[in-house]
């Protein structure tokens, strides 16, 4: 799953990671992170297929370019059907700004449900 969505999100042209970059990398970029995971059990062992929850962070220099990266990063994913993702669906989306050696980075963090073949 999590390389599945790294390749997808990889499509839109920008730096792409899950947590945080190795190194320093420009703008826009997007980062992602697991919140939790949902793993179901039946009587005969573990269930395979599981759903999580993704947070995506969008980060960009100005509030419309982080606005339409979202908006594109929301469409892609909830359109994804590929390697064992199964549907990805949007819960919410938060708009905020990080202060970063002087400069004002914004972001939108978006929270995505990801149903996938474990």
């Amino acid at each position: 799953m999590e390389d599945d969505l790294h390749q997808a999100l990889l499509t839109l042209g920008h730096p792409v990671a899950w947590l945080a970059f190795d190194k320093a990398v420009g703008l826009p970029r997007i980062s992602m992170q697991r919140i939790s995971t949902v793993t179901r059990y039946s009587q005969t062992g573990r269930a395979d297929v599981e759903t999580t929850r993704v947070q995506i962070n969008v980060s960009a220099e100005t509030y419309p370019e982080v606005a339409a990266l979202g908006r594109a990063v929301s469409e892609l994913l909830t359109e994804l059907r590929s390697g064992s993702v199964i549907r990805c669906r949007e819960l919410s989306r938060r708009d905020g700004s990080i202060e970063s050696g002087g400069d004002i980075i914004r972001q939108q963090m978006l929270d995505i449900s990801v149903r996938y073949r474990a």
